[in-house]
């Protein structure tokens, strides 16, 4: 990162919160759980669908585009968390496009806590995407992991 730290609103440029949602699941809840979690109200957009299998199927996303709420739903994860995210390594969460993958327990969710899911359980989860800020000679993993440590 050439020596420089971020500026405080720098590091995240849009994040996104996705779900898929069966007949039976509690939609009302789930909306209200996504709208705790991006910190915005009436802002889950549903779209029904078939599964692969066929029974309906509801996919719910919320997208926020702008910097301070994108970088305010990531800290909405909790210190105990994110720190998780830092000990896990962000580095297995980061694509080639400088998006950061997260998926986190729906169930506990719904309960008010925020869990990352591990890999060896399938669990029904809220998928989050955040797109990492950075420019030419920046590392991104770098910015990922000082804005990751600032929130802790």
């Amino acid at each position: 990162m050439n020596g420089r730290f971020p500026p405080k609103d720098m590091g995240i440029l849009r994040a996104e919160w996705r779900i898929h949602a069966c007949e039976l699941d509690d939609i009302a809840l789930i909306q209200k759980s996504l709208e705790w979690l991006s910190g915005i109200d009436d802002c889950v957009v549903w779209k029904k669908d078939k599964s692969f299998h066929g029974p309906p199927i509801s996919t719910g996303m919320v997208k926020i585009g702008r910097k301070k709420l994108a970088r305010e739903s990531l800290g909405r994860l909790g210190s105990e968390t994110l720190q998780q995210l830092l000990s896990d390594g962000l580095e297995k969460r980061i694509d080639d496009d400088k998006n950061m993958h997260l998926r986190i327990s729906l169930s506990k969710l719904v309960k008010g806590e925020v869990r990352l899911c591990t890999r060896d359980r399938s669990e029904a989860f809220v998928k989050g995407l955040f797109k990492i800020e950075s420019y030419p000679g920046d590392n991104h993993l770098e910015i990922a992991t000082e804005l990751v440590r600032s929130m802790t």
